[in-house]
């Protein structure tokens, strides 16, 4: 392996990792599934994923609990962290590479194998997820593993090692589908019979390991969604239809845990585009520049048959993602591996490439963590996004005033803040800031405030008159109430009304005699 992309390679392992140490954790995605898998491991419950919503401890039915269990069993080795939490989307990225290394330094050469993970581990929206607490980076690998393991079950001669393949493929349509259900067979699915329709190749598809495969497949997913339906009567209508049918065909689909996010039909392909970068403008000026030369750009037999179907592998599943009104950028991760393949195999093709790439994908993974670690934080707090800098000044305020209540998040409890401050916290339901308030005002113990600035503004006069702030952030403002806010609050108006007393005997005893 050439010395270049060792070090690409690690220098990206490394940057993400420390990006997963000391990046703030991002609200709510982040902070929700977090918290999702931190209620696994302390209800000891690990069939219905549950979280924290509106007041109240629901079951979190949108999504299969793959993902849940890994980042849980993580918690468990590690601690209830958002830390932990983010370890199974960083083992995703290095497995996702690793594969990609094996499947084409197995069928086209170890170069172009190079260059893919290369490419793949310095595209921008795979680093960005590349350790983030979601579902994504898992799914990414189990999808596009599928494709890659349909590439080598292609490509190998052997009856045995074919049958591995084809049981390694149904094993990861298996992960995918406890991740995050149909979608995973639809994206790996799609493209492999456009495929095997257009050139023909039934003889691939009869020699899978359809019957063990097909009992691996059935005894990896029908468990939990049987056992789920037991527990939560309704659960497959809801995951089947609502939230696998209709999330793509209409706005309103009955969406229990968020609102949907609506694009017009052919968001996709822009959205390729920007999940690929810095790889989709210089895989735009390569192809243009061979255009432009005419140069042949013809590969080996064998080669070509894998560049073509990666092609299709991500090309297809982009015109999916066109058809669809409700998606988000992170759809596309799962694409990107192929995209990044496709490309390494298209140019590497006369010896190695230029050093160009690797000296493009070294800048890029050194500028993903300047800015990880400098830029984000900073954004995340500014626009609260992260609760990182006000739960520490919380927890300053607390020990410095003796605060002996509970936090209370006025207007809604951030989902992060329950992974990271459950115990301190007052639950209550989404409400009005005057309701919070008045029930922190009500408390037997005076409590912490821990305001949204514009939610101040909304308070009536006289209840920010009961106020008493303690830390006036640009963000966040903290405060305590200001008749018995704090022990320290309290011995600051003892001693102003015993000044008031001095003060008024003092007059009383120069005033003339009655």
């Amino acid at each position: 392996m050439r010395k270049e992309a060792i070090a690409i390679l690690v220098l990206a392992l490394v940057a993400r990792a420390a990006l997963v140490a000391i990046l703030p954790v991002q609200d709510p995605d982040e902070g929700r599934y977090a918290q999702i898998a931190q209620g696994m491991v302390q209800s000891g419950d690990w069939v219905t994923p549950r979280f924290w919503d509106d007041g109240q401890h629901k079951s979190f039915l949108g999504k299969p609990p793959l993902y849940f269990w890994m980042a849980a069993g993580c918690m468990k080795a590690l601690g209830p962290t958002i830390f932990a939490a983010r370890i199974p989307g960083l083992l995703a990225a290095v497995a996702t590479v690793v594969l990609l290394l094996a499947v084409l330094g197995r069928c086209v050469s170890r170069g172009s194998a190079e260059l893919a993970a290369v490419l793949t581990a310095s595209a921008g929206l795979f680093f960005a997820l590349a350790g983030a607490a979601v579902v994504d980076m898992v799914l990414t690998f189990f999808v596009s593993g599928a494709v890659l393991a349909y590439v080598a079950f292609s490509c190998e001669t052997s009856p045995g090692r074919r049958t591995r393949w084809s049981l390694l493929i149904f094993a990861l349509l298996a992960g995918g589908f406890l991740t995050k259900g149909p979608v995973a067979v639809a994206l790996f699915g799609l493209p492999t019979l456009i495929w095997t329709a257009w050139h023909r190749a039934w003889p691939d598809l009869r020699d899978h390991a359809w019957f063990r495969g097909g009992l691996l497949f059935l005894a990896l997913t029908v468990p939990w969604f049987w056992l789920c339906e037991q527990r939560n009567p309704g659960f497959l209508k809801y995951f089947f239809v609502n939230e696998n049918l209709l999330r793509f065909l209409t706005h309103d689909y009955g969406d229990r845990y968020g609102e949907g996010h609506t694009y017009p039909r052919g968001s996709a392909v822009v959205m390729i585009v920007l999940a690929t970068l810095p790889w989709s403008l210089w895989a735009g000026r390569l192809l243009w520049q061979q255009w432009r030369r005419r140069h042949d750009a013809r590969l080996p037999a064998s080669a070509d048959r894998v560049s073509r179907f990666l092609l299709l592998g991500f090309a297809a599943n982009v015109a999916f993602w066109c058809l669809a009104r409700q998606l988000l950028l992170t759809y596309m991760l799962p694409l990107v591996p192929l995209f990044c393949a496709w490309l390494a195999v298209r140019v590497y093709r006369d010896g190695a490439p230029s050093g160009r790439p690797f000296a493009i994908a070294a800048a890029a993974v050194a500028l993903y963590a300047l800015v990880g670690a400098l830029a984000v934080p900073i954004a995340l707090e500014k626009h609260g996004k992260s609760l990182a800098g006000v739960l520490k000044r919380a927890n300053a305020l607390t020990e410095e005033h003796g605060i002996t209540g509970p936090w209370v998040f006025v207007r809604r409890t951030p989902y992060s803040a329950y992974v990271q401050a459950g115990e301190r916290l007052l639950t209550h339901p989404d409400e009005s800031p005057a309701e919070s308030v008045s029930r922190g005002l009500a408390l037997a113990e005076p409590c912490l405030f821990l305001f949204r600035r514009r939610y101040v503004e909304r308070l009536p006069a006289e209840l920010r008159e009961r106020l008493r702030v303690l830390d006036d952030g640009p963000t966040w403002v903290l405060g305590v109430p200001a008749a018995r806010g704090t022990p320290q609050a309290q011995a600051d108006q003892a001693d102003q009304a015993t000044q008031t007393a001095s003060g008024t005997t003092q007059e009383a005893s120069d005033g003339p005699n009655p």
